[in-house]
């Protein structure tokens, strides 16, 4: 399996944390649904294992599809992988594996964690699950299996922040993850052809589920699913959403449409509906048997089925790249639940040109873009600000750059003194229209500029702290196009392993883990065969947002 270029910097960016960092210190690998997580974990497993042959690993899930899918990538990756399955689901035990794909609830319950023995690695699919309760069964399983000998552990998530948590990487007590190793953007992958664009129109304004009138199950919690079913009942509503359904996609040829409905009953009524309009639809819960669900699925791939209305079943571990429609019937205040109903649009299909979300919930008005919204934090804080210029993290009340002392523009100061938790969602009034990813929204392409020579040098900021300045001179300009790799920075040195990665290659230069190291190996000709960079101005700031080789691309 030839890999994309990015999950090889992906696992390049792993093996050069699991080489440099402590073992206390487990990394995230985030990358959008759809992008291969499993693919770059499984090839991991595999290169780590050729190369030190006693290494085990655990892979923990939380569902039965999840450990499905991770058992059949690995066997795809390596077809003589020494994996196996410890899952009651799934009627397996073979606790001996070098390689055990292990459910979550099977492993952490009777005596099994005794029997497993030690392991070397644990990777956790879909770790945005994890919580920062230290009772609960991932940080069992973790305690317990790193008493004796510790392990490494690496999170692989799209959504790294929890509801109420907010990021669970970090150096707060509440993280279990310090920070992410490697990373990956939306707008980059739809670019590159690895990804399907998601698109949205503006539904019509009376097939809103309005929200506002739901009450929550707790403080910092979602809405009362027994609220929301009231609201999405209601008959109008329901005929109002199939007609603009059946106007926007069916009839526009869309068909493989998912309908993320509030509750059982609400999914039942749906499914009901359409199929009263002839629709070729089918009713998917978390009751639904495995045999039926697994034939409803298939069906649906194959296009017997055209739509299929669930409630909590298809938001992980589901692979149906013809799905050409996302109809989101539930409103959210999960930035994670919100992201993960969008991302199921998103893999390739043959034919397939877009993903179209219709949003019947006011979720994009509610979180905004997929792959800029930042999550709410339990506490009420305002947000940092990033500098333009050099990519700091500065206070929420700052003016000027800590580290490059540059202004902040004016608008941009406003927007970031409103906490994100006071943000609303107006009342039902009128459906909004909005971008589902934040490159739908920009006005301004990047221009390209020429590039004659490149250099770096080791900068101070105004604290002292040191990062490495990048310097790519143009034509017709006199002052280089600049760009900041904050190594040894505490929020943005993962950011700056992941551009080093993608920009220079990693298994002739090696990874520098400091300023110094970077602008010497930048000096010394890393970046010797750049051509051109995209330059972008936002704001006052012109950035380089792309950086074009002869043989690649690579957006920033």
């Amino acid at each position: 399996m030839k890999l994309r270029p990015y999950q090889e910097d992906a696992i390049t960016a792993l093996e050069s944390w699991f080489a440099t960092e402590s073992i206390e210190k487990h990394p995230l690998l985030s990358l959008p649904t759809a992008s291969g997580k499993t693919v770059i974990f499984s090839n991991f497993i595999k290169r780590t294992i050729k190369k030190y042959s006693d290494a085990r690993f655990l892979v923990l899930a939380h569902r039965q599809e999840l450990i499905e899918q991770a058992e059949e990538k690995i066997k795809s990756v390596w077809p003589d992988a020494p994996v196996g399955v410890l899952s009651a689901g799934l009627k397996r035990s073979e606790i001996d594996s070098q390689i055990l794909v292990a459910s979550r609830d099977t492993l952490a319950s009777g005596s099994r964690l005794k029997k497993v023995g030690h392991f070397d690695y644990t990777i956790i699919d879909e770790a945005h699950n994890i919580s920062p309760d230290e009772q609960t069964r991932y940080q069992k399983i973790i305690n317990e299996l790193s008493a004796e000998r510790a392990m490494r552990v690496l999170g692989c998530t799209a959504t790294p922040y929890r509801m109420g948590q907010g990021y669970i990487y970090g150096k707060r007590k509440d993280h279990f993850f310090h920070d992410i190793a490697y990373q990956a953007k939306i707008p980059d992958l739809i670019e590159q052809g690895y990804l399907a664009r998601i698109t949205s129109y503006k539904v019509d304004d009376n097939t809103i589920i309005d929200a506002s009138k739901a009450k929550l199950k707790f403080k910092g919690g979602d809405y009362k699913e027994s609220d929301l079913e009231k609201l999405a009942m209601d008959e109008k509503t329901i005929v109002a959403i199939i007609n603009d359904w059946l106007d926007k996609a069916y009839t526009k040829g869309r068909t493989a449409s998912v309908f993320f409905c509030v509750s059982v009953l609400h999914a039942m009524k749906m499914n009901m509906h359409l199929q009263k309009h002839g629709i070729e639809s089918r009713l998917l819960t978390g009751e639904t048997p495995g045999e039926e669900r697994k034939q409803i699925l298939e069906d649906f791939e194959s296009g017997k089925v055209h739509a299929v209305c669930n409630v909590g079943v298809l938001t992980e571990g589901w692979d149906a790249p013809r799905t050409d429609c996302i109809a989101m019937l539930r409103p959210t205040k999960s930035l994670g639940l919100y992201v993960q109903m969008c991302g199921r649009g998103m893999r390739l299909y043959p034919g397939k040109d877009n993903c179209l979300l219709l949003d019947y919930g006011e979720n994009i008005a509610r979180h905004g873009c997929i792959d800029t919204a930042k999550p709410d934090q339990e506490v009420k804080i305002r947000r940092p600000k990033i500098c333009g210029s050099c990519l700091a993290v500065n206070p929420p009340h700052a003016k000027k750059c800590v580290e490059c002392n540059e202004e902040f523009p004016v608008a941009e100061f406003l927007t970031f003194l409103v906490p994100m938790e006071e943000r609303k969602v107006a009342k039902k009034t009128k459906a909004d229209s909005g971008a589902v990813i934040s490159d739908e929204k920009q006005k301004n392409k990047s221009s390209l500029e020429v590039v004659t020579s490149v250099s770096a040098a080791v900068a101070d900021s105004k604290n002292g702290n040191k990062y490495c300045k990048v310097f790519f001179y143009v034509d017709n300009q006199f002052l280089p196009r600049m760009m900041p790799l904050m190594f040894g920075h505490s929020r943005m040195h993962g950011l700056a392993i992941n551009h080093w990665c993608r920009l220079v290659d990693p298994k002739i230069w090696g990874v520098p883990r400091t300023s110094e190291q970077a602008a010497a190996k930048i000096n010394q000709g890393a970046l010797k065969g750049v051509k051109s960079v995209g330059i972008k101005r936002e704001g006052k700031y012109f950035n380089v947002k792309k950086v074009i080789f002869d043989d690649k691309e690579i957006f920033l």
